[in-house]
């Protein structure tokens, strides 16, 4: 199971450079079991908490972007308020 435990949180936490030690995958193994068994659902966040509690600082990538929307909104307010007093 340790292998494919590995393999399956290295893709779904996107881990990079990870080579944890078999005591820490046991413990990560457990922690996720006792997650299930009480009917919990976990994110992909929750499994990279889970091996960065038992692993110390791992790193990882991401995937998803940065929502600018607010700072956008607040450029665009600013560049307006500069245009009106020119």
């Amino acid at each position: 199971m340790s292998n494919s435990l590995e393999r399956f949180l290295r893709d779904h936490c996107n881990l990079i450079d990870w080579s944890p030690s078999s005591e820490q995958l046991s413990k990560i193994e457990k922690e996720i079991n006792d997650a299930l068994i009480q009917e919990k659902s976990l994110t992909k966040s929750e499994c990279q908490h889970i091996v960065v509690k038992h692993c110390g600082s791992t790193r990882m990538f991401v995937t998803r972007g940065v929502d600018n929307s607010d700072l956008n909104t607040l450029l665009a307010l600013a560049l307006s308020a500069v245009n009106e007093e020119e």
